[in-house]
Parts: C-alpha cells; sequence; structure tokens
C-alpha cells in the first residue's frame, strides 16, 4: 500500500506521519489489491480536519473528519474509512452469493426467523478506540460522526460509557452499574 501524508497550514511533523501510515495499515486487511492511500491533515483556527482518499483497483473511498486533536482526527477518518471497507466487502459477499446462500431461500422468499430458542446472530461488528473525554466533548464527537451510538470513557470518573440519541433530540447515556 502506497501511503502519502501532507499538511496544509501546519508544521510537518513525522511523528504524526508514522501514526497515521501506522492507523491505515490496520485496513490493509481489508484489500485486495495493493492501494494507494492520501491523507491530507489540515489545521483551520481551532481545529484539524484529516481527510484519506483511497483508491484500489476495485474503486476509491473518500472519509473526512475534524477535530481539535490531530491524532483524534486521524483516529476518526481510518475508522470511517474501514466501516466503508468492511460495509463494501460484505455488500460484495452478498452479491456473490448464489440462489439458497444469505438470507433468501431457494425460493427467493426471505429465510424464515429464527426458532425459539436459537441464539441469535450477530449481523455487525463495530469497532471503536474508547479515548478519555468530557460528556461535552464526547456529545460533540457523536454529532461529527453521524453515528447513533457513541463509545467514550468519561474523564472524570475513568469508565467506559455509552452515548446514544433519543427520540427528542436529545442524548440518554449508559453508565456500568456496580453490583
Amino acid at each position: 500500500m502506497q501511503v502519502s501524508v501532507t499538511f496544509r497550514h501546519m508544521e510537518a511533523s513525522e511523528a504524526v506521519k508514522e501514526y497515521a501510515r501506522a492507523k491505515i495499515s490496520k485496513i490493509n486487511k481489508y484489500l485486495y489489491h495493493p492501494a494507494e492511500v492520501d491523507i491530507v491533515l489540515e489545521r483551520e483556527k481551532h481545529r484539524v480536519i484529516a481527510e484519506i482518499t483511497l483508491v484500489s483497483q476495485r474503486g476509491s473511498l473518500k472519509g473526512q473528519e475534524e477535530t481539535e486533536d490531530v491524532y483524534s482526527a486521524i483516529d476518526l477518518v481510518v475508522d470511517k474509512v474501514e466501516r466503508q471497507l468492511v460495509k463494501r466487502k460484505e455488500k460484495m459477499k452478498r452479491h456473490k452469493s448464489g440462489p439458497g446462500d444469505g438470507d433468501l431461500g431457494a425460493s427467493g422468499e426471505p429465510a424464515p426467523e429464527a426458532e425459539v430458542g436459537e441464539m441469535p446472530r450477530i449481523v455487525e461488528t463495530k469497532s471503536f478506540s474508547v479515548k478519555p473525554m468530557s460528556l461535552d466533548e464526547a456529545t460533540m464527537q457523536m454529532r461529527l460522526s453521524g453515528e447513533e451510538v457513541f463509545v467514550f470513557t468519561n474523564a472524570s470518573s475513568g469508565e467506559v460509557n455509552v452515548l446514544y440519541e433519543v427520540e427528542n433530540g436529545g442524548y440518554g447515556m449508559i453508565i456500568p452499574g456496580r453490583e
């Protein structure tokens, strides 16, 4: 995989370049053929914008995230591109499956619902880098990411919390209980 890192309106740092290359290398497992990855890191006032463009034989993907910290911007944009790659790979698997495979039965009808007592199957897995942050920062990160659920380490308590959207436009939070 060929990776280029470009800095705009900020000082070029070898440590940041190596961090970005190390983070982007984790998506290599989703690629069948070598890819070309362009990472652009740009500072605008007090925020950092990280943008990734990935071009491979099977198409291209783009992702963009912005935060106050260059490292968290890199983490978020790499996670976003990784989710896009996983989604694309799953879509290709579904498309390649023949009759009788996947969610459709041999007749083309949806497969019957799981029997009572059967274990539910996991259809999607997401991984998160859980960073310490305040509740306000977590809410902002959630809005920026566009996700309905956000996992973070609460900086004040040191515990992992889950932030989620509720119907009235507000947020709910799951705090681990102690027994």
